[in-house]
C-alpha cells in the first residue's frame, strides 16, 4: 500500500472552501444525477464518498452521533498502537493536532488531544472515544471513509459530508494486518483547517506503518506461542485444541467439536475458569460439554490455553421408563439428565424457572417424550381450570400441561393433588420466586422439581439454543448462519428476558436474513453494545484498579503507571467499571 497516495493539497483557499461547500450541497439536495460523475471539481475519492453517502441516505446533519461505551473490541489494534502514540504525544504535546484511532467498524477507540483548543474542537464534532465515525454514520471523514476505500486519504474542511466536521482537516490511513490483509481499523491526524501542515498526510502514513509493524511483531510472537503449544498437546494423540483471544487450532480428533461459535463460548469460559497451571475442567464445545485437561500458556497479551479432551465418561444406566432417545429434553446437560432420571423412575415433573426461561417449551418436550404430542393446557392465569376435562385428558393418554401454578388460588390447590393422582402424562410449571410456600410445598409432595438455569449464568448454552430455534423455522430462515463475531455478541449479551428474548431475537434476525449469514452489523443495537467484562476476571481487574487509584491518591497517571497500562486504557476501564 502506498502511504503517500493522498489526494489534494492540505490547505484550501476561501474560494476553494466555498466552491466545495456549494458542490456538496448541490449533490445532497439534487441527488446523484445533478452532477455527472467526475464533474464535481473535488478529488475523486471525496466525490465517490459523497455519492455513497447520498445513495445510502446518510443524514447530512444527524441529531446525534451514534455512541457506544468503549469496549475492548479491537485489542490487537489498541495494544499495537498504544506505545507508538505514547512516543508521539511528547513530540506533539504543544501542537494543536489530535491523534485518533478507530476500530474496523469506524468506532473511535483512542483519542489524544493534549492542546485544549484542539480538544474543544474535537469535542464539538463528537470526535471522542465511543462515537461512531463510520461513513454510514457520519458521512465522509478521515476515519470511516478510509476504511471503505482501504487507502490513505486527506479530507479537508467542507469535503466532510457532515457540516459538523467542516472546521477540521483530517489525514487518515488504514491499519491492515500484515500478511492477511485483514482490516484492523484506521488512524487519523486531525487539526483545525487553519492549523493544517503540509506533512500531515506523510506523518499519518508513517504512524500507520509503525502500528502495522507492531501488529506484525505481536502476531509473530502470538503465532509462535500457539504453534509451540499445539505441537506439544497434539503429541498426546487425543482430541486437542489450542485457543487464544483470536484463534483456535485443532487436530483431527478435535475438529469434530468445532464450529463458528466455538471460540466465543470456549474463550470466555477459559478466561473465567482456566486459571494458572494445569486443571481438569468440563469445557463447553459445539457438540456439548466435554471433560478436558486445560493448561494456561503465557500471560498478559499472549495468553493461550491448551485443551486436551479426555475420553467420554460412561454414563450410568437410566432406570426403566421412557427411552431417552431422540433430541435432549433441554440443552443444559444437567437439566436433561435430571429430567430423564425422573421420567425413568416414573415420577411427575415440575419445571421451575423465572419468566422467559423456557418452562413451557421444556414441559412440552417432556410430554412429547411421554407420548402426549397434543396435551391439554391449563393456565392458572386464564380463569378457573377445567379440572374434569384435565382428568379425562390424562386417562385418555392425551396428557396435561398445568402452567403458572404460582398464580393458582388456594381453594384450587387440592385439585392439583387429585390431578397428580390420576394416571397419565402430566407436567407442571411454576415460578418459584413468585410462588407462596403452600404452592411450593404441594409441588414438592406430588412431583420432582427440576429448576431451569438463568441464561445469563450459563451463556455457553446460547449456541445450542440458537440452533434449536433455527431448526424450528420453515423455509430459508432455517438455514441462517451467524459469523464468529456475531456469535461473540450473542454470547456476551446478558439476556434480561432470558430464553424467550433470545428466541424472539433469533427468529426476527433469521426471517430478515432468509438463510444468509448474520454479522455484527445485522444485530440490534442492544446486542452490539452488550459486551461487558465477565465474572471473576472482571472482579479482580476492578479491585486492582481501585487499589491503584487509592494508593495514588486518585492520580490517574500514577495509577496507570503502577498498573503498567496506558492512561487511555485506564480511563476506559474506569468508565467500564463505573469508578468515575
Amino acid at each position: 500500500m502506498l502511504r503517500q497516495d493522498t489526494s489534494g493539497e492540505p490547505s484550501m483557499t476561501t474560494a476553494d472552501r466555498e466552491r466545495t461547500r456549494r458542490t456538496r450541497e448541490a449533490l445532497v439536495d439534487g441527488g446523484l444525477l445533478v452532477l455527472p460523475p467526475g464533474d464535481s471539481g473535488v478529488p475523486q475519492l471525496i466525490e465517490r464518498s459523497w455519492r455513497r453517502c447520498v445513495g445510502e441516505a446518510v443524514p447530512v446533519a444527524p441529531d446525534v452521533t451514534r455512541y457506544r461505551e468503549p469496549a475492548d473490541l479491537a485489542p490487537i489494534l489498541c495494544r499495537a498502537a498504544e506505545p507508538v502514540l505514547a512516543r508521539l504525544r511528547d513530540s506533539l504535546a504543544d501542537v494543536p493536532v489530535a491523534m485518533v484511532l478507530a476500530d474496523p467498524a469506524g468506532r473511535i477507540v483512542v483519542r489524544h488531544a493534549d492542546v485544549r483548543r484542539q480538544r474543544s474542537l474535537m469535542d464539538r464534532a463528537n470526535a471522542a472515544e465511543g462515537f461512531d465515525f463510520s461513513e454510514r454514520s457520519i458521512g465522509t471523514n478521515g476515519l470511516g471513509t478510509v476504511l471503505v476505500e482501504r487507502r490513505p486519504m486527506l479530507v479537508r474542511g467542507p469535503e466532510h459530508y457532515n457540516p459538523l466536521l467542516e472546521n477540521l482537516t483530517c489525514a487518515g490511513t488504514p491499519i491492515v494486518e500484515p500478511g492477511t490483509g485483514r482490516m484492523l481499523g484506521s488512524f487519523a491526524l486531525a487539526c483545525s483547517a487553519r492549523d493544517v501542515h503540509p506533512l500531515m498526510a506523510v506523518l499519518a502514513g508513517d504512524i500507520g506503518r509503525q502500528i502495522e509493524m507492531r501488529v506484525a511483531e505481536e502476531g509473530g510472537e502470538r503465532r509462535r506461542l500457539l504453534v509451540d503449544a499445539y505441537l506439544r498437546v497434539d503429541r498426546t494423540g487425543a482430541g486437542a485444541l489450542v485457543i487464544d483471544q483470536d484463534t483456535v487450532l485443532a487436530n483431527g480428533a478435535g475438529l469434530a467439536h468445532t464450529g463458528p461459535e466455538l471460540h466465543a463460548v470456549l474463550w470466555q469460559f477459559l478466561l473465567e475458569h482456566g486459571g494458572p497451571g494445569i486443571r481438569r475442567l468440563r469445557v463447553p464445545l459445539v457438540d456439548g460439554p466435554h471433560d478436558a485437561v486445560v493448561e494456561r500458556i503465557g500471560d498478559g497479551a499472549h495468553t493461550a490455553y491448551c485443551v486436551r479432551l479426555l475420553p467420554a465418561r460412561r454414563r450410568r444406566a437410566v432406570p426403566a421408563g421412557p427411552a431417552p432417545a431422540g433430541r435432549p429434553l433441554h440443552v443444559a446437560p444437567d437439566v436433561d439428565r435430571a429430567l430423564v432420571t425422573a421420567l425413568g423412575l416414573g415420577e411427575r415433573v415440575a419445571i421451575a424457572g423465572g419468566p422467559g426461561s423456557g418452562k413451557a417449551h421444556t414441559a412440552r418436550r417432556v410430554l412429547d417424550r411421554l407420548g402426549a404430542g397434543d396435551p391439554m393446557v391449563l393456565d392458572a392465569d386464564h380463569g378457573p381450570p377445567n379440572w374434569d376435562g384435565a382428568h379425562a385428558a390424562l386417562r385418555s393418554g392425551r396428557g396435561v400441561l398445568l402452567r403458572r401454578l404460582q398464580r393458582l388460588p388456594d381453594p384450587a390447590l387440592w385439585q392439583v393433588r387429585r390431578l397428580a393422582e390420576t394416571p397419565g402424562p402430566l407436567v407442571l410449571t411454576l415460578d418459584p420466586a413468585a410462588a407462596p410456600d403452600r404452592v411450593t410445598g404441594l409441588v414438592g409432595q406430588v412431583a420432582t422439581t427440576v429448576p431451569l438455569p438463568v441464561l445469563a449464568r450459563c451463556r455457553e448454552h446460547v449456541p445450542a439454543l440458537v440452533r434449536e430455534v433455527l431448526a424450528g423455522l420453515d423455509g430459508p430462515a432455517a438455514a441462517t448462519t451467524f459469523t464468529p463475531a456475531a456469535w461473540e455478541m450473542l454470547i456476551a449479551r446478558h439476556w434480561p428476558g432470558d430464553v424467550a428474548e433470545l428466541a424472539g431475537t433469533v427468529v426476527a434476525l433469521a426471517r430478515r436474513a432468509r438463510g444468509g449469514p448474520i454479522g455484527p452489523a445485522d444485530l440490534p443495537a442492544e446486542l452490539r453494545g452488550s459486551r461487558s467484562p465477565a465474572g471473576l476476571l472482571a472482579a479482580a481487574e476492578r479491585d486492582a484498579i481501585t487499589d491503584a487509584l487509592r494508593a495514588a491518591g486518585g492520580n490517574r497517571s500514577r495509577a496507570a503507571q503502577a498498573l503498567g497500562i496506558g492512561r487511555t486504557t485506564l480511563y476506559r476501564k474506569i468508565r467500564e467499571f463505573g469508578l468515575d
